[in-house]
């Protein structure tokens, strides 16, 4: 993966996450239609944002082979989540959280690393 890619992709996670923060944060406890129209404002602020992260990796799925950017994106995302849960809701960070956070990392750099083998349909 191209060192832009790696960076679309890292920037989709990070708008991803932004956006699951903003709208878990605009949505009220009980979900009824007056409560969701007083947050409308927030939440689609927060969709937008998570929508931008979306039309980013659009754009990195389509410069990549699927199965690199795919598990990059998605490795990137659940580690991000697992940071922005700790930073703004104060979830538990845990030593197994991080661990595998540390594993999701070292595993979408290995894949991006990847070169592509050669077989006789490709």
């Amino acid at each position: 993966m191209r060192p832009l890619d790696l960076i679309l992709s890292t920037l989709c996670a990070l708008l991803t996450t932004l956006g699951m923060i903003g709208l878990k944060t605009a949505l009220p406890e009980v979900l009824t239609l007056p409560a969701l129209l007083g947050q409308a404002l927030p939440l689609i602020g927060a969709a937008a944002v998570y929508f931008l992260g979306l039309g980013l990796w659009t754009v990195a799925l389509a410069r990549n082979e699927m199965s690199i950017a795919y598990p990059i994106g998605i490795g990137l995302s659940l580690f991000s989540a697992t940071l922005g849960g700790h930073w703004a809701f104060g979830e538990a960070l845990t030593v197994g959280k991080l661990a595998g956070g540390g594993f999701i990392l070292l595993g979408a750099f290995l894949i991006s690393r990847s070169k592509a083998i050669k077989t006789p349909h490709s």
